[in-house]
């Protein structure tokens, strides 16, 4: 089976992967693990005054401040053998545009675990991701 993390930095990527590393011969013992990584997209009018190096560098060390942290927490757990996706744009499309490219079959993430009023007032990643795919999601919180 495969299975994709979406990462963001935040303590509830953490906490997803905590979840993963605990629970270890449950998701990634003989599956495979992709990790993606969505950065906000620079918008268009502002990347018309930038060269496409300017922004293929932002868009690089913004993934990295991501990425290099989740990969240490990984080899941590000694979670390796993993592919990493690592998109730009509005993150729940390229989320879900990931797990559809990448053939998963579990889509698994933090949550900030606003509750129902919450999710709808601020809206929410993984409210959008879960309402918008026939994958299964798991939400860590």
């Amino acid at each position: 089976m495969k299975i994709l993390i979406a990462v963001d930095g935040s303590a509830h990527t953490q906490k997803a992967l905590d979840y993963l590393a605990k629970h270890r011969s449950m998701f990634l013992d003989g599956n495979q693990l992709v990790v993606v990584h969505v950065c906000v997209g620079v918008p268009g009018h502002v990347t018309r005054h930038l060269s496409k190096e300017i922004v293929q560098d932002y868009y690089a060390e913004e993934t990295s401040k991501v990425i290099e942290p989740v990969k240490a927490a990984l080899a941590k757990a000694g979670i390796t053998g993993y592919t990493v996706d690592q998109r730009h744009g509005h993150a729940a499309e390229e989320i879900l545009k990931a797990a559809n490219a990448n053939g998963v079959e579990l889509i698994v993430m933090g949550t900030h675990g606003h509750g129902l009023f919450g999710r709808a007032l601020m809206g929410s990643v993984a409210t959008k991701v879960v309402a918008e795919t026939d994958i299964s999601v798991l939400l860590v919180q």
